[in-house]
């Protein structure tokens, strides 16, 4: 994947913000050489005079919002949404990086506060400048794309809460208690579906004024099993395909790649296990995706049946399949292509 980056200057500062709702912390860390050198921190309220108070606090410790100065921040939704818009206002460097990269980098903490959390960031953005991803104006979109595609889950999550019930009631034979569920319930359903449909026209609208975005969820759904929706969060929560170097980081973020299993001894062994830190939304759409590709790709088909009929476990050979998808939208993705069965990559 391409990273976007455009630095003229060597960095000479970093800074790392840790949001909350009410405040923001920053880390500012000041290296010397190749060494990270001291640290200053101090909190702020995440209001319009608080990004001021940033912006004259760093001045006096000798820092602008320049092209020498990189931002670095844990995407956390909404909450950093004012900062990020008020730094790209200043013309400042900002990098939104996945929360998961940073925890993981400085391996098991015991404990943390504010505090220490925008420490970790500064060093993070330290340590690993050269793989910085600056924010762009398409992250904006994905931004809003993503706020979207949350409260489209959460109407979702309330029209599955009101009719579970009544189903149930159907299945254990209470089908005039049932009815009368349905009666009363059948308004706020269908407004429920009405704001449902809405939210996905709002999505399809951001999409689609961005050619960019556009593109690569055509190329995306060329891939039979993979629908629009699929597609789209996978921009969403991947930065526009930005986010992964390898088609098999993106599968472990994916949690479709199980880490080998551990054994020591006669006393000490465990399965073979995905990451903790696998992003669910995604693995559930991709469980979806390989039903449906296993029914309408013939060659994942075959491959289904070829394997269940060798007495693998069907559940692992969904997962198999799942991985086939993610390989084959970053290989499209890669090479700027439409999906072809059976394509052959040309050499170099």
């Amino acid at each position: 994947m391409i990273k976007i980056t455009r630095m003229e200057k060597e960095l000479k500062h970093f800074v790392g913000v840790d949001i909350s709702k009410l405040t923001f912390d920053v880390a500012l860390l000041k290296p010397v050489g190749n060494k990270e050198g001291a640290i200053a921190h101090h909190q702020f309220k995440q209001t319009a005079a608080g990004f001021a108070e940033m912006k004259e606090w760093l001045q006096k410790q000798g820092v602008l919002l320049d092209d020498e100065t990189l931002f670095c921040m844990e995407f956390t939704g909404i909450y950093n949404a004012p900062l990020v818009n008020y730094l790209s206002k200043e013309k400042a460097l900002v990098w939104v990086e996945m929360a998961v990269r940073i925890k993981k980098s400085e391996g098991f903490s015991r404990s943390g506060n504010d505090k220490t959390d925008a420490i970790k960031i500064a060093r993070y953005a330290f340590r690993y400048q050269e793989n910085k991803q600056l924010w762009t104006p398409t992250d904006d979109s994905l931004s809003q794309i993503r706020h979207l595609i949350a409260q489209r889950d959460r109407i979702v999550d309330a029209i599955s809460a009101l009719t579970v019930p009544v189903n149930e009631l159907k299945e254990v034979g209470c089908l005039m208690e049932a009815k009368q569920m349905e009666s009363l319930q059948k308004v706020a359903i269908k407004k429920l579906d009405e704001s449902k449909e809405n939210i996905e026209a709002a999505i399809l609208k951001l999409v689609n004024k961005d050619s960019n975005l556009s593109s690569k969820v055509d190329r995306v759904t060329t891939i039979k099993g993979i629908g629009a929706v699929t597609a789209i969060a996978f921009l969403v929560y991947t930065n526009g395909f930005t986010s992964f170097d390898t088609a098999k980081e993106l599968a472990c973020y994916c949690g479709v790649v199980p880490f080998v299993s551990k054994q020591s001894g006669t006393s000490v062994k465990s399965k073979a296990r995905v990451s903790a830190f696998a992003n669910k939304k995604l693995k559930r759409l991709l469980h979806l995706c390989a039903l449906s590709a296993k029914q309408h790709d013939k060659d994942l088909k075959a491959y289904y049946e070829r394997k269940v009929a060798e007495g693998k476990n069907k559940m692992s050979v969904i997962n198999a399949i799942r991985n086939k998808l993610v390989l084959r939208m970053f290989a499209i993705l890669r090479d700027e292509r439409d999906f072809v069965e059976n394509y052959v990559r040309k050499s170099a």
